[in-house]
């Protein structure tokens, strides 16, 4: 990607750290001009089976242009075998497909895009996002989109 197909949000593979937003990974001998991506950090579940969860929470954002969510999953007493994010109540003209997913050790990620239809009025719009890891369901965490002019 070169020139205006690039956006702050961009998903680029960092080595060893899997999908990282463009604006938050140095690029070596290239200008980065977006300031970082702004990042939320949770904790659901307990003792055993806590699990500290990365995402944003806050998107602002045109309609119709989409957005990435990279939602990262960290437990750092068990192992990470599967991800499932699941959503109810999506606002109507948005759309959430779970696109690509990393694992590591104990940590795995997966890139949500967030479409915005270009019909979709300016204003808030909220969701919860689901997360099922390693067959459990952990419940939901909230994603705010502020569709703008």
């Amino acid at each position: 990607m070169v020139g205006a197909e690039e956006a702050a949000d961009d998903i680029v593979s960092v080595p060893g750290g899997g999908p990282a937003y463009r604006a938050n990974v140095h690029q070596q001998g290239v200008e980065n001009p977006w300031p970082s991506i702004e990042i939320t950090d949770v904790f659901l579940g307990s003792g055993s089976n806590e699990a500290h969860i990365t995402y944003r929470s806050y998107i602002e954002t045109k309609a119709g242009e989409t957005r990435n969510n990279v939602i990262k999953v960290i437990t750092p007493d068990q192992e990470v075998r599967s991800l499932s994010l699941y959503a109810d109540d999506i606002p109507e003209g948005i759309t959430l497909t779970d696109s690509m997913q990393w694992s590591g050790p104990s940590a795995m990620a997966s890139v949500l895009i967030i479409g915005i239809s270009p019909d979709v009025a300016p204003g808030q719009y909220n969701f919860d996002i689901g997360l099922e890891i390693n067959g459990r369901d952990y419940g939901t965490v909230t994603c705010t989109i502020e569709v703008v002019e």
